[in-house]
């Protein structure tokens, strides 16, 4: 029969490799992927041992099961139990909060940990993770990103689970001795395979094998992993009975004293069939023929490969196939045959073919080719995928009249296929349907819900509605179906954005705290020496609470991190200390539309504040800054670059926070008899260059927020969110595609940019206006 590799053998000794390597988070990974993490319930405690003595199954390989009856061969062979009883499966016992137990996210959770050195640190990096993620959490609140927020609870759930179960399997492995005996292994060993395998009763089988060695020892982790290796990573099965033929797939060797009705030999290329033959450098073949005959040459090498291939076409009884492939796609470049496939020819055919010759037969034969992977005929094809390629082929090359209706059959395949094609045909079309995104008219209960997020019904953030100008289903993915992007792991050769984003925002609140306790503030030159100690006080406090939570993986990265923002925060107080406007810092991270937020203003309000141009806005000012006349000033702090333009007020509608922020504090302060005089974009950081955008919050400012409003509230009413991409639009000159930077470019697939210049312009007027703002 064949021999197939044992899941729950491999997971055994990859936990024993996971010890080893001094409980590596690589190997640990190992295991979670062959999927035999038991059931919750059974992975609460291990599980007592076996009384010694106790009987326990044989291997299968030992006592095959050729006596049972054909309907319980089938059970065993489809992993029940030997008269066939059904196992623990995870589809019917590891089900927890509605997903499996056996954890696709927790590979990613061990990379973000880094859970790397010890099992001590396991429990460190670990409790420092759920750390980042609550920070991350809190972050996010100040967000309309509720998928976002969800991600994060979940990821901090998968945690938590992660936790349960890995904690106690660290500790268990870190009681297996150093030495013992093979008695004291098996003790260590059975109690360990019942807590970490859905099914561990061949490993235990294994190990009863082995319980007559129990005297024998000591013996380290190493020689009992060299012992146990092959009796557990593969298992022995007999062949299932079949009414049809059956394949045989193995080494030429193992074809010796075999006959088949049909023998397929790939791979027959050079440098394949045959291998490259060279010479041992160390000892040559004509030292190899003095010293002792019995050496093996490159003559005997290639005596070898001459009688594997004898082999493997003398066991055809009717026919034998001989293939090779054309080319290698790791090096992009054609392959050459072997010469053996011209000897093969001449001895069949007793013609000696050259290799172009040769070529141009497999291309009759096979048809396929790179990219297209289907033969010319479709009924020469092996399976449906190659049978529709080998159809549409055929349809692309025809003339109109021909090809109509040739591939309907498709359509019929299933509904999910049938509405995937008529979505990609539509939106080809040179009209708007309700294939390109939220297109009207709708339902009445389409209609119902829409109108809960009608700009005046619920809070947005600047930044979701800076994404309608970009492109307005990019906005309904984002604001309204509240879609999260696809989480990538971040590299963790540098702090994580989101953490540097949290601990500087936290320094500037903290400190500008304190400055206003001492009566520091306004930063000027006389006073700046002070205040620069001050923030190094303040940073050293923030950083070290944030290193004790997120117990950095790396401390390098995290020193080097930390300086960094050191640097970016005193040239930020020296510009500062520079600004001669009479503006005094007043209100710092006043916060509106965010109930659950810390470290804010006293000032903030849980509700959302309702600006002129009739938006429910919600988010944070970082500073807002009060001349002695009342006069006000918001800023909004960036750590990236610098990307504002001269004289931009809402920048094409993807730019809002300055008037946006201006009409709130506006709002929020009227009955203080406060005007706000500008908002300003200010980029803290070396990257930013220390720019600063200022945008007088006059007339002109408040007509691009009303157009802003008026565009994004007319869409929402007339249920048109489009795909209809910036870059698309060659009037702008963008300098970059938008679909190429958008984290939803899965759902509208590739040249979406193309499809919106064939569709009518005539209703994109509106969103055209709104980018040609300044």
């Amino acid at each position: 029969g064949a021999v197939r590799p044992d899941p729950a053998g491999r997971a055994f000794l990859t936990l024993l490799h996971c010890r080893d390597e001094s409980y590596s988070a690589h190997r640990f990974a190992e295991y979670l992927s062959l999927g035999e993490v038991p059931a919750a319930a059974a992975a609460a405690a291990p599980a007592a041992q076996a009384p010694a003595g106790e009987w326990v199954a044989p291997d299968p390989e030992l006592a095959p099961i050729l006596g049972f009856a054909e309907e319980d061969q089938a059970d065993a062979l489809r992993g029940n139990g030997p008269l066939g009883e059904p196992t623990p499966t995870r589809a019917d016992e590891a089900v927890q909060l509605g997903g499996l137990r056996a954890p696709r996210r927790w590979e990613q959770l061990l990379h973000e940990a880094a859970v790397i050195g010890g099992q001590a640190r396991w429990q460190r990096r670990l409790d420092g993770l759920r750390q980042a993620l609550e920070v991350a959490r809190d972050e996010l609140a100040d967000t309309d990103n509720d998928v976002r927020q969800a991600m994060v609870e979940r990821d901090l759930e998968d945690l938590a689970h992660l936790s349960e179960f890995a904690l106690p399997v660290m500790a268990t492995l870190s009681q297996l001795p150093s030495a013992a005996t093979w008695g004291e292994w098996l003790d260590h060993l059975a109690p360990l395979a019942t807590m970490t395998l859905r099914d561990p009763r061949r490993v235990l089988a294994v190990l009863s094998e082995l319980r007559p060695m129990a005297g024998v020892g000591p013996t380290g982790l190493a020689e009992v992993i060299a012992v146990l290796g092959p009796r557990l990573r593969e298992l022995a099965e007999p062949p299932p009975r079949s009414r049809y033929g059956r394949v045989f797939v193995a080494p030429v060797d193992s074809a010796r004293a075999m006959a088949f009705d049909r023998v397929f030999v790939p791979g027959l290329a050079e440098k394949l069939f045959p291998q490259k033959i060279s010479e041992d450098p160390i000892l040559l073949d004509a030292v190899r023929d003095q010293l002792d005959p019995a050496l093996k040459t490159n003559r005997d090498r290639v005596e070898q490969e001459r009688l594997a291939l004898r082999l493997a076409v003398g066991a055809a009884r009717q026919h034998v196939v001989l293939s090779y492939p054309r080319m290698d796609m790791e090096q992009g470049r054609p392959r050459v045959a072997s010469f053996y496939s011209l000897e093969a020819i001449r001895a069949a055919e007793g013609e000696l073919l050259d290799f172009e010759a040769l070529a141009k037969r497999a291309e009759r034969q096979t048809q396929a080719r790179i990219g297209w992977p289907a033969p010319d005929a479709p009924s020469d094809a092996i399976d449906e995928a190659e049978h529709d390629l080998a159809l549409l082929q055929g349809v692309l090359q025809a003339d109109e009249g021909r090809a109509a209706g040739a591939a309907r059959y498709l359509l019929d395949a299933n509904s999910y296929l049938q509405r995937a094609l008529r979505f990609r045909a539509r939106r080809w079309l040179r009209r708007w349907t309700p294939a390109d995104g939220l297109v009207g008219p709708l339902g009445d209960a389409a209609k119902q819900a829409l109108a809960s997020h009608v700009l005046d019904q619920r809070t947005y953030s600047p930044t979701a509605l800076q994404n309608y100008a970009a492109c307005p289903y990019r906005f309904l993915l984002y604001a309204v179906h509240k879609l999260g992007p696809r989480e990538v792991p971040a590299a963790i050769d540098q702090m994580d954005p989101l953490q540097r984003g949290s601990l500087v925002h936290d320094v500037q609140f903290h400190l500008f705290t304190e400055l206003r306790g001492d009566g520091l503030l306004p930063v000027r030159p006389d006073n700046l020496e002070t205040v620069l100690e001050r923030l190094d006080t303040v940073l050293t406090r923030i950083a070290t609470d944030y290193h004790d939570r997120l117990a950095p993986a790396i401390e390098r990265v995290w020193d080097d991190g930390i300086a960094g923002i050191r640097a970016d925060l005193r040239g930020w107080l020296s510009r500062m200390s520079e600004d001669e406007s009479g503006f005094v810092p007043w209100a710092f991270e006043l916060a509106f539309g965010l109930p659950d937020a810390h470290d804010r203003d006293a000032r903030s309000v849980a509700e959302g504040v309702e600006l002129a141009s009739g938006i429910r806005l919600r988010g944070a000012i970082d500073l807002v800054e009060r001349r002695s006349n009342g006069e006000l000033r918001v800023t909004d702090y960036k750590t990236g670059k610098n990307v504002a333009e001269k004289h931009q007020i809402v920048g094409g509608g993807e730019h809002l926070q300055p008037v946006l922020y201006a009409q709130a504090a506006e709002r929020m302060f009227a009955k203080d008899g406060a005007s706000v005089t500008s908002g300003r974009l200010w980029y803290c950081t070396t990257r930013g260059d220390y720019g600063e955008h200022e945008v007088p919050y006059d007339d002109r400012a408040r007509q691009a927020a009303q157009t802003v409003a008026d565009t994004i509230g007319t869409a929402l009413s007339q249920e048109f969110l489009p795909a209809a991409p910036a870059s698309a639009d060659k009037s702008l000159k963008k300098r970059y595609s938008t679909c190429e930077y958008c984290d939803y470019r899965i759902i509208c697939g590739p040249y979406e940019e193309e499809r919106v210049q064939r569709k009518p312009a005539e209703e994109l007027a509106a969103l055209a206006l709104l980018r040609q703002l300044s």
